[in-house]
């Protein structure tokens, strides 16, 4: 099998390719004797079984799952007992193929940590949070923890979803209603006057060009090529379509503080989640800069990692980050002094999602109007070159 991989080297490097093993837990031992840190792995997608297949479970289902576990152990049921119970009841048959194998892997021995990677379908964070939990002997505060991070990251996709239907549909109404006009409309207007196109107002005959440029055949082109685009989507790496188009993105000047903002949100509140679940700074810190999408604030904060390794003081390490407002190393001055670091990030998270939420408010605020005025420009000069038209029609030859 092959996997693809995202790893951190020595030198605090991130690095990225694909490993050729056996198995999951084979990659893992060829990556680490490479003495590489594993930020995240997955089994690289088998053609074979289509360009819509998915390895992973929905994060609705995650959420569920582990809120469930959390739940049935705070009632005092083990493990065990807890998987079967949640086997019986699931309708997801590929949730209940993946705990039907960590439940044989628990049975036969197997850390729980090790039983849930093995099934691929769980992402890295949570592997690492219940590896966590089993050291130190509090496996529902893990799993408590998981479902947390998962209902932020499903609250927060819902949310930009909510917010950009209203825009999308405003759009799409508009667009409708011009092709509308240019496909029904106005060709039959201009068969009043056949074949003098040469004898038309200059903004009739931009009309006419425009209304004739739009063909049936033209839109099944568009259809098509719209069509092919979405197949494409689903089968490319999304993550590093992201990336690049992140790359542009960030140098426009409200949509760069936006994804700031986006950005800074998620990490802070990983940060939160795993020393939330007893890891490690420096563990979370590698693991929480994997969730960053946007290449530059990844590569300005991964060098952080070395820096702490060092002995460096984390406020200092990042007070150093150009890209990063002051207030990120004043509160986390505030968490290094006080001890608190957990509460600190989650504190970040809120005032950094806040601002998200504003700034994305204010955009979309101002795409209504901007929507309705391009949209009013188009009819305006259509009713302006019929009526020029009309006004013309003395001199067409009918």
């Amino acid at each position: 099998m092959e996997f693809n991989y995202r790893c951190i080297d020595a030198a605090g490097n991130s690095i990225s390719g694909s490993i050729t093993a056996g198995g999951l837990s084979e990659a893992k031992a060829l990556l680490k004797n490479r003495g590489l840190m594993i930020v995240d792995i997955s089994a690289k997608p088998n053609k074979a079984k289509g360009l819509l297949s998915r390895k992973k479970v929905k994060d609705a289902d995650v959420y569920n799952l582990f809120r469930e576990l959390s739940i049935l152990i705070k009632s005092g049921i083990k493990i065990d007992r807890a998987l079967e119970i949640l086997i019986e009841s699931s309708t997801n048959n590929q949730l209940s193929e993946s705990l039907s194998s960590i439940l044989r892997d628990v049975k036969a021995g197997k850390p729980l940590a090790k039983a849930f990677d093995s099934t691929g379908r769980f992402s890295h964070l949570a592997i690492t949070m219940i590896h966590a939990g089993e050291g130190v002997g509090d496996i529902r505060s893990a799993f408590e923890n998981i479902a947390e991070y998962q209902r932020f990251q499903m609250h927060f996709k819902g949310e930009i979803k909510n917010a950009l239907a209203y825009p999308v549909f405003l759009i799409c109404a508009s667009l409708l209603t011009i092709l509308v006009i240019f496909k029904f409309i106005i060709p039959r207007f201009f068969s009043i006057f056949g074949q003098q196109e040469a004898a038309l107002p200059l903004a009739a005959k931009i009309l006419y060009a425009a209304g004739g440029f739009l063909s049936l055949a033209n839109i099944y082109f568009f259809v098509f090529a719209g069509l092919l685009f979405f197949i494409l989507f689903r089968a490319i790496n999304k993550q590093r379509l992201l990336s690049n188009l992140y790359s542009y993105l960030t140098y426009i000047p409200i949509i760069g503080k936006l994804i700031l903002h986006l950005e800074l949100s998620r990490f802070s509140y990983s940060m939160y989640s795993m020393l939330n679940s007893g890891i490690e700074f420096i563990n979370a810190l590698s693991l929480s800069t994997g969730v960053i999408t946007d290449r530059r604030i990844k590569a300005s904060i991964e060098p952080t990692i070395v820096q702490i390794k060092e002995g460096k003081a984390i406020a200092e390490v990042f007070k150093g980050i150009d890209l990063l407002p002051d207030i990120v190393h004043n509160m986390l001055r505030v968490g290094e002094e006080s001890g608190n670091l957990k509460e600190i990030f989650y504190e970040i998270h809120k005032i950094f999602d806040e601002k998200f939420k504003n700034t994305t408010k204010r955009v979309l605020a101002l795409i209504e109007p901007l929507v309705i005025t391009i949209t009013g420009i188009i009819v305006g000069f259509i009713v302006i070159s019929l009526i020029l038209t009309v006004m013309s029609a003395g001199n067409i030859r009918l």
